[in-house]
């Protein structure tokens, strides 16, 4: 295994992993953000340091799993608009008018180290501790580490200790944007007889899973206790999301997403957000020194 900080120069000896800015692979004005580069015979990632935030996973042969706006913009302290941002400690809005889904997606991310595993993939180790940037969000110690192995799928594994001296309730989700040619058209398995919460217009009502999911408007919902697989058919292919947290949230924005500068007008069609986590009844208390471990992996 090889240690490293971000910008070690150690790095060039980690075969196929790189750091480039934003910029070199997605243009844009601005100072734009650190990337890394994970490039194997088995797939292609990359992902900020701010965030610890995927903004790309091709399985080697495949097309890009993810989807990223074609408006995305890579700017500090502003989260990129698709990939997988990291929804931590809340999820959704804030009762205290906090930055919605939490200040992991928007502060910067540690790399700690680098290993390519015996069947050639690649394992990542990013961390996130307390700054006085998180402090003036969230008053209580944490540890944060976010695990990436990429390789003929994609997994990422969430750890968070709770180094407070009081109990708190504790939210997260992986808030995945998946990359359809038609969202009009993808079939959304896994979800069948599920518990929803239907959060459009604040209404907050709840409903049953009648089959296999197809959107055809604007969709906001909360998905409880879920099994651990989804699947997404379209076109292209069939996306498999295994993980073990217990909700999943379905999103999209449809004629709404116009009104989303980073969006943008009949946008919305290229994607459809299926996000793993724990969130709303599936939200949990971590009591002091408590840890709460979660992950998902993404193949098709």
């Amino acid at each position: 295994m090889t240690q490293l900080s971000a910008f070690d120069s150690r790095l060039s000896d980690v075969t196929g992993v790189s750091i480039v800015n934003s910029g070199a692979l997605y243009g844009g004005e601005g100072v734009g953000l650190p990337l890394i580069v994970v490039d194997n015979a088995l797939g292609r990632a990359v992902l900020t340091l701010q965030g610890a935030h995927l903004v790309s996973f091709v399985p080697k042969g495949g097309a890009d799993l993810l989807w990223l706006s074609p408006k995305a913009t890579f700017n500090p302290g502003k989260a990129v608009r698709g990939g997988i941002p990291l929804c931590l400690p809340w999820f959704g809005g804030h009762p205290d008018g906090k930055p919605a889904h939490g200040f992991a997606r928007s502060n910067d991310w540690q790399l700690g180290a680098a290993e390519t595993l015996d069947d050639g993939s690649t394992r990542l180790t990013l961390t996130l501790v307390p700054s006085d940037a998180t402090r003036a969000l969230w008053e209580h110690d944490f540890a944060y580490t976010l695990t990436v192995t990429v390789g003929r799928a994609l997994t990422l594994a969430l750890d968070c200790q709770h180094k407070g001296d009081v109990s708190i309730r504790f939210a997260s989700a992986f808030h995945t944007y998946f990359a359809v040619p038609d969202v009009a058209t993808a079939r959304i398995g896994g979800l069948e007889g599920a518990t929803y919460i239907n959060t459009i217009g604040g209404a907050n009502s709840r409903h049953q899973q009648d089959g296999v999911l197809v959107l055809d408007g604007p969709t906001d919902r909360v998905y409880l206790d879920v099994p651990a697989v989804q699947t997404i058919a379209n076109e292209q292919n069939t996306i498999r999301i295994d993980s073990d947290t217990r909700s999943a949230v379905v999103w999209n924005p449809w004629d709404h997403a116009a009104k989303m500068a980073d969006v943008g007008e009949g946008n919305h069609v290229g994607f459809v957000c299926v996000e793993r986590g724990d969130v709303f009844d599936n939200a949990i208390e971590l009591a002091p020194g408590a840890s709460y471990r979660v992950s998902m992996t993404l193949s098709a």
